[in-house]
């Protein structure tokens, strides 16, 4: 074998033997749990459980009784932006409210600001830093959207910065469908035309995305108009995904049943019938509690409701420079149990199988099962619960990515 983890209180395979699909209803917290460890060898998960401890390999890993689970998936963020709106942050800390602060030129617009002062060197820096924090947090694969650009150049800019060489893998969505930028205020039909004429189409052409997203909500994209671009899209080889019912309730959850999305982002507006809805369109969906903390709505997610019709539900950071500057997923972990009262067992299904099943990436990663890409973390805890328990503690001791070990600290330790 060439690496070897053992010695693992815990190993959460997030697997069922009959299913590779989203877990929903009673098998939402579904983590396979065994003990031992997980045997790599050409990249790829060799053995899992028990056995490993008696194995030997080229590289061995003492877990020294730590949890071993897969690598998290984190299948929302926007992590392509330049600079920072610290300034913003303590406005709303005095209260300024988010639409106000978008009012004045902020939010959005600053951040597309930013993005288009800076140079292709910049932003491709600000990408590899970022991805830099994800893997040093235990994020192995991230879904990183556009929509800071908002016109054909730098939202081409913006997604070619996502495919720089690094260890975390980056499935791209363009959302160019992410406010109207000021060259074309007051028209947004004349916007979202140029979006589907012009910016898929030359996304497509070099093969920098595989979905498309809109923010469907009050005061940015309508109803219509976000299913106007989404069909397009869909009509042109982009599967649609959307920011749905975050801030008022605008039907965007049902929006994505009707126009067969992958997945409704965000949807603290939305009811157990859109739930339904969701469930039996396979639409999954992504729960964003840091975005919901540092807003601090009220309004929260029927994340228990979705979970008892079966909804499929996964959890995502919303990593962005405005609503959500938070990179950690076991911090995300932790807002998802305390905001939306998940268990840590539910959430932690959620930022790996149920998050790589929102990214069609479920064959590939998600869970420890033989065959599988060996995308794996070690904790240094005892108990899977301590993940999400000690808010704003980092517990990744290591993390293997395709069977190399690209963080490893303190203990555990190397043995040899």
């Amino acid at each position: 074998m060439d690496l070897v983890i053992r010695n693992a209180s815990q190993v959460l395979t997030c697997t069922r033997p009959d299913l590779e699909a989203p877990y929903t209803g009673q098998d939402a917290g579904e983590l396979g749990l065994t003990t031992g460890g997980v045997a790599i060898e050409d990249g790829r998960i060799a053995a899992v459980g028990p056995d490993v401890d008696g194995m030997d390999g080229k590289q061995v890993i003492d877990a020294q009784g730590g949890v071993v689970l897969p690598g998290f998936v984190d299948c929302h963020t926007h992590a392509v932006f330049h600079g920072s709106r610290a300034d913003e942050f303590e406005l709303r800390a005095q209260g300024t409210p988010y639409q106000e602060i978008a009012r004045r030129g902020g939010g959005i617009r600053r951040s597309m600001e930013l993005l288009r002062e800076a140079t292709d060197e910049q932003l491709e820096e600000s990408v590899r830093k970022h991805l830099d924090w994800f893997l040093q947090a235990g994020t192995t694969t991230i879904e990183a959207k556009s929509g800071y650009g908002l016109s054909l150049e730098d939202e081409l800019r913006s997604l070619r910065a996502l495919g720089i060489d690094h260890p975390v893998e980056v499935t791209r969505t363009c959302l160019a469908a992410h406010s109207v930028p000021p060259e074309y205020e007051g028209d947004t039909r004349g916007y979202l035309e140029m979006v589907a004429n012009e910016i898929y189409p030359a996304v497509l052409a070099e093969g920098l995305a595989r979905y498309c997203d809109v923010f469907c909500e009050t005061g940015v994209f309508s109803f219509y108009e976000s299913q106007l671009i989404m069909e397009a899209g869909r009509e042109l080889g982009l599967r649609p995904r959307i920011h749905a019912d975050q801030l008022s309730r605008t039907g965007g959850a049902r929006l994505a049943c009707r126009v067969g999305a992958i997945s409704a982002d965000h949807i603290e507006f939305i009811s157990k019938e859109d739930a339904v809805a969701m469930r039996d369109e396979g639409v999954i969906g992504v729960l964003l509690p840091a975005a919901n903390h540092i807003l601090d709505q009220d309004e929260r997610p029927p994340a228990r409701a979705m979970i008892g019709v079966r909804c499929p539900v996964a959890v995502a950071t919303d990593f962005n420079p405005g609503s959500a500057p938070v990179f950690s997923m076991p911090l995300t972990l932790n807002m998802a149990c305390v905001r939306f009262g998940l268990t840590v067992a539910e959430a932690i299904v959620g930022a790996t199988m149920n998050a790589a099943c929102a990214i069609e990436r479920q064959d590939e990663i998600g869970s420890l099962r033989v065959g599988k890409q060996a995308d794996v973390l070690v904790c240094d805890v005892t108990d899977y619960r301590e993940i999400a328990y000690y808010a704003g503690r980092d517990p990744v001791s290591v993390v293997v990515k395709r069977g190399v070990v690209r963080k490893e600290r303190g203990s555990p330790r190397a043995a040899r």
